[in-house]
């Protein structure tokens, strides 16, 4: 995500006019991010993120810091310090420093007896160098986010104790000293104008009169929320006055829309770590798999030669001497047909060395064609269940289930070594759970959890779905009583459930199979979740069709525990 300074500007003057003075309440921190709770409002959280590919501040609620938690690995200095420092302290104002993409926020600490404290905390949305620094009275670090040594920036130093130096500040001119703007190379070297919003406008400026454009970019750089729109281009997130071509308008208040977008971006940042670390594990696993199925083969190969190979070795020691030394092939009579027979071998090995060879490739292959041929098929399910799998997970678009699931198939792929004798209850595989008036929807969300929703949570007359022909999730719905069917909105959220977790994701209309769980049988041999179905329905639904039944939506929680 790429912010400009013009949309600071705006962030700002909102926070100023809308926010504060507030009291923080609670503080909630991460790797790179951190949470204010606002007594402002309920609900309401001023959340800054440093993260370099999700980068901003903005307003959110209860649910996004619940689910941000869940991203943290540990505590930090960083984040102690801001509890130290900020806990109960008061945000008094904002301001924009330099035009730029830096916040100062100006607060206080009452520390006892009507005694109050001034501190500052900087917000720097510099991409790659976005940082969260907190000042004291003097502007003296206590203590960044991030810290800065002189061989990493010649400019400045971001270190305790060291007095805050702002970013070198922008080059070009402000708005009152350039006069109008009369074409697009005085917008370039606007100060308050990001390149991306110069870019833009640029690229459209002869569609509209250069009073037109002056009036909009006066208008922009005032900051005031009620004449700006929201817009994004790709990775980039501005405000314009109005719509500009190219651009998506994106609804909302500004600061709950920057905080929305802040924490979309993060998360799928997140999304694409977890996915990279355990595709990268299934991926060698595969790799290994298929050295394994190839070794096998060259088993089959070697016993379908095996008496050939004996042959050639038991040639080779009735020739002993008459083999010439560093031959790369003799040739020899078969005394079976009494023809010439071509012996290749190894130059660097002697007539008996050369005839051990071959009877250890003879003995190699002494195996049990048809068992190995079946193990050959068993470890090529397993490699299409796991080449299945990040497909599956490739479709899974929430983080906190992405990394359930992503942790469930590490564990699979490396099980845990149990140390102790006595026997752990283990947590079942991970899936989903809805409900739907009195019915209830179970989703696999990995091949144990579709394994486990199919054979261990449905009985034999509830209804199992599956994305027809496509990799997808088993999808079990269960009904309120044992004799009673199914309401007809909740075959559609569970045909619509397999439809969204699967390869078919993203399409408009999705052929969904659907039969009883009797009906639906394991592949002996097979892959864990790989299974044979008969006498299913077939429905038409999309995929998004659940989403419009709130209720269900909302009843949605992850089952990966006892």
């Amino acid at each position: 995500m790429s912010i400009g300074p013009e949309l600071f500007t705006a962030v700002a003057r909102s926070i100023g006019e809308t926010v504060l003075p507030c009291r923080i309440g609670k503080i909630e921190t991460g790797d790179t991010w951190a949470a204010f709770r606002l007594s402002s409002g309920k609900d309401r959280w001023l959340l800054f993120s440093w993260n370099p590919g999700s980068y901003g501040c903005g307003l959110v609620g209860e649910d996004g810091i619940a689910s941000l938690k869940k991203t943290r690995d540990s505590r930090s200095s960083f984040g102690e310090a801001l509890k130290r420092n900020f806990q109960n302290a008061s945000i008094l104002s904002v301001r924009q420093l330099n035009s730029d993409r830096v916040l100062h926020f100006a607060a206080e600490r009452l520390v006892g007896a009507g005694f109050s404290v001034p501190l500052s905390l900087v917000f720097e949305g510099t991409e790659r160098n976005s940082n969260l620094v907190i000042l004291d009275e003097s502007g003296s670090i206590l203590e960044p986010a991030k810290h800065i040594h002189g061989d990493m920036n010649r400019y400045r130093m971001i270190l305790p104790g060291i007095a805050y130096t702002p970013p070198p500040p922008l080059k070009g001119k402000y708005l009152g000293e350039t006069g109008e703007i009369e074409g697009p190379e005085d917008l370039r070297g606007l100060r308050g104008i990001g390149r991306g919003l110069s870019e833009i406008l640029t690229r459209f400026w002869d569609t509209r009169p250069v009073r037109h454009w002056n009036d909009m970019v006066a208008r922009t750089l005032s900051g005031e929320e009620q004449g700006l729109l929201i817009l994004r281009q790709g990775s980039l997130l501005t405000v314009f006055p109005e719509p500009l071509p190219s651009c998506e308008v994106l609804p909302g208040p500004l600061l709950e829309r920057c905080g929305e977008e802040v924490l979309s971006s993060y998360f799928l940042g997140q999304r694409d770590r977890i996915l990279s670390g355990v595709k990268k594990a299934l991926e060698r696993e595969i790799k290994s798999r298929k050295r394994h199925r190839d070794g096998l083969e060259n088993q089959i190969c070697l016993s379908e030669r095996g008496n050939e190979f004996l042959k050639m070795g038991n040639l080779l020691l009735a020739a002993g001497d008459l083999v010439p030394p560093r031959a790369r092939a003799v040739e020899l009579q078969d005394w079976e047909t009494g023809e010439p027979l071509l012996v290749p071998l190894d130059e660097n090995l002697t007539a008996s060395r050369n005839a051990e060879k071959y009877f250890r490739k003879y003995k190699k292959g002494k195996v049990d064609r048809d068992a190995v041929r079946k193990a050959i098929l068993s470890i090529e399910e397993g490699i299409s269940e796991l080449e299945e799998q990040v497909e599956t997970l490739e479709s899974i678009d929430d983080p906190d289930l992405l990394s359930v699931s992503a942790r469930d198939v590490m564990e699979w792929l490396v099980p845990k070594k149990t140390t102790s004798a006595r026997k752990h209850k283990t947590a079942p595989p991970p899936h989903i759970r809805l409900e739907n008036g009195g019915d209830l929807i179970y989703i696999g969300l990995n091949a144990r959890g579709n394994r486990h929703v199919t054979f261990k949570v449905a009985a034999p007359t509830d209804l199992w779905f599956h994305v027809h022909e496509i990799p997808g999730a088993h999808v079990i719905l269960k009904t309120a009583g044992k004799d009673e069917a199914p309401a007809d909105s909740s075959v559609e959220i569970a045909a619509s459930l397999a439809a969204w977790f699967s390869r078919a994701k993203n399409s408009g209309k999705v052929q969904v199979d659907y039969t009883e769980k009797k009906n639906v049988r394991s592949i002996p041999g097979s892959a864990i979740a790989h299974v044979t179905y008969v006498h299913p329905k077939t429905i038409l639904v999309s995929p998004e069709r659940w989403k419009e039944f709130p209720e269900a939506a909302r009843s949605r929680q992850l089952e990966d525990r006892m």
